[in-house]
């Protein structure tokens, strides 16, 4: 959002940063066309698939009411994280220092012991499997733009 005088202009598309932190999903839009004064909340096709893509996720995953677990030091880790319980499963969230792209590794904390199946879940691919162990959280080597979004089972 961009404050406009005294209003502010709705003008994102970013819903991970809100899904992954656990957070509720919001959107503004005007339909059918009201005229030009709301041309920048009107909702067109291309913003209606990507809403129903994330609100799909959103719905799906309900990570807002998950157990979110104070895990990672925003300022301190990087990439930035967030870690949600919910369902027996883990969700982590992980965040591209500004709109760079990430090449690491991802610590993935808080896992009790054993193997986990990890799944990118706002891109629906399978990232394979990790092992954690009481001594040591599993790390993750990784590449994403923006945002990863993880959901660990076993």
């Amino acid at each position: 959002m961009t404050r406009v005088g005294n209003e502010w202009s709705e003008h994102g598309s970013d819903f991970a940063s809100t899904i992954g932190a656990g957070g509720v999903v919001g959107t503004k839009f005007v339909w059918p066309d009201p005229g030009p004064k709301y041309k920048a909340v009107l909702l067109t096709a291309e913003k209606e698939a990507h809403w129903k893509k994330w609100i799909g996720i959103y719905n799906e995953k309900m990570l807002s009411k998950g157990i979110f677990r104070n895990l990672y030091v925003d300022g301190y880790d990087l990439p930035e994280g967030y870690a949600i319980e919910k369902d027996g499963k883990m969700y982590y969230a992980f965040f591209a220092p500004t709109a760079a792209e990430w090449r690491g590794e991802v610590e993935l904390r808080g896992l009790k012991p054993g193997s986990y199946h990890v799944i990118d879940y706002a891109n629906g691919k399978d990232l394979g499997t990790v092992e954690a162990t009481a001594d040591n959280a599993p790390r993750l080597r990784t590449d994403f733009k923006d945002h990863l979004l993880l959901e660990m089972s076993r």
